[in-house]
């Protein structure tokens, strides 16, 4: 007797049948969109979303900046309705992710997305989770078009294999992965929340509209004005060689991409290490910010501290360095988020911008001339971004605990 394979790993206890194999194309009908002539005006600002890759972002699609009226529906476009399932097939966002999702209410859609209804016995929301069990598959599938956009054949995708159990099994494997779903959409929009919340505050603290007390309940001194230059002196880092660099590396070092890439305002763990011992090492306390970019200079104007001792500290990295007493996680987050423009704008270049110590040195600065009240704005400010880390752990552990089950119930 052959093995029976159209089961998956993990199932409710009440189901026991075998899966039956179709074709996508099988239990879907499809349907192209259209883009209406933007040169008549009438066709666009109505009330119908129109659907592009753009808007194809989260689970469920009810509206877009884009919307369309009634005219230019009829003459261009075509209507998904509600609980429909939208796939783009045509798009440089291709070769990355595969944008879909379902409509939530009736809406219009262009050339590049495909509406597909789904027939019979299946129901729309377990076809949707068999696209996220297949998301990488898809993404196998995807080739060029020779103008630097990602295409999928439909004819292909139509034929892939769609194993389907009962009407019922369809219905609670859907409810529970929902259920899923919606945990990690409340916890997207606590960490987002967090996050506006943070912003908030800073504005408050920082323009001094909201102050901290002392201990003893009594007001911290007025703030005090000075240049950057005043306070901090500049040291340049010098640069790793890129064959020193390793994963089990003798020494923890820092490359100054990392600093807008991977770090946040103050630095927990060093993420790279090299065998090198050269460079310039870090002291407890320094604030660090990248030197180049091939963008603009709002990338550079990011100010991140660390409170650890001889980290080697990579080239284009301007380091600096407190002449006095002083709390760096303050300034770390005084200055990237209060003060971003204003360094932002002495970035020079144009191919490659620059932000060196000694373009920004005199730009003035406006700070608690109390260190206990700088060391209370930096651990209250902290303590907001251990929670956000702490949602953030919670949801990346809530995404792989939905992806371990879509691979374990689906065949």
């Amino acid at each position: 007797m052959s093995e029976v394979t159209n089961i998956p790993q993990l199932r409710f206890p009440e189901f026991s049948d075998e899966w039956e194999e179709k074709k996508l194309g099988d239990v879907t009908s499809w349907s192209s969109g259209g883009t209406p002539s933007k040169a008549v005006p009438h066709y666009w600002n109505g009330k119908i979303p129109w659907i592009s890759a753009s808007s194809m972002k989260g689970k469920y699609f009810i509206d877009s900046k884009l919307k369309i009226t009634l005219e230019g529906l009829k003459a261009g476009s075509k209507l998904a309705p509600k609980n429909s399932i939208l796939l783009l097939v045509r798009g440089s966002m291709l070769f990355k992710k595969i944008p879909f999702g379902l409509a939530e209410t009736d809406v219009a859609f262009n050339q590049d997305v495909k509406c597909l209804k789904v027939l019979g016995e299946s129901t729309f929301d377990f076809i949707y989770y068999w696209f996220c069990h297949s998301e990488n598959h898809l993404l196998n599938m995807v080739t060029g078009t020779g103008i630097g956009a990602g295409k999928l054949e439909t004819s292909y995708v139509q034929l892939m294999n769609v194993n389907i159990p009962e009407f019922l099994e369809q219905e609670k494997i859907a409810a529970f992965l929902t259920t899923v779903d919606n945990k990690i959409e409340q916890l997207s929009k606590k960490q987002e929340l967090l996050k506006e919340y943070k912003k908030g505050l800073m504005q408050q603290i920082f323009s001094q509209a909201t102050r901290f007390k002392a201990n003893d309940g009594s007001d911290f001194p007025d703030w005090e004005e000075k240049k950057l230059g005043d306070l901090f002196s500049g040291i340049k880092g010098q640069g790793l060689s890129k064959g020193n660099i390793t994963i089990d590396g003798l020494n923890k070092c820092i490359l100054y991409g990392e600093l807008y890439t991977t770090y946040p305002e103050v630095i927990k763990n060093v993420v790279s290490r090299t065998n090198s011992d050269d460079g310039v090492k870090s002291k407890a306390g320094d604030l660090l910010v990248p030197c180049s970019t091939t963008t603009t200079g709002i990338d550079l104007a990011d100010v991140t501290a660390i409170n650890e001792d001889n980290v080697s500290l990579g080239g284009d990295i301007s380091i600096l360095r407190l002449k006095k007493d002083g709390n760096s996680v303050f300034f770390a987050y005084y200055l990237t988020h209060y003060k971003k423009f204003d360094l932002a704008k002495y970035g020079q270049g144009s191919t490659i911008v620059h932000l060196y110590y000694s373009h920004f040195k005199k730009i003035d600065l406006k700070f608690p001339s109390s260190v206990e009240e700088q060391t209370k704005i930096a651990n209250f400010l902290s303590s907001i971004d251990n929670k956000i880390e702490q949602v953030g752990k919670q949801l990346v552990e809530s995404k792989q605990f939905k992806k371990a089950l879509l691979q374990q119930m689906f065949v």
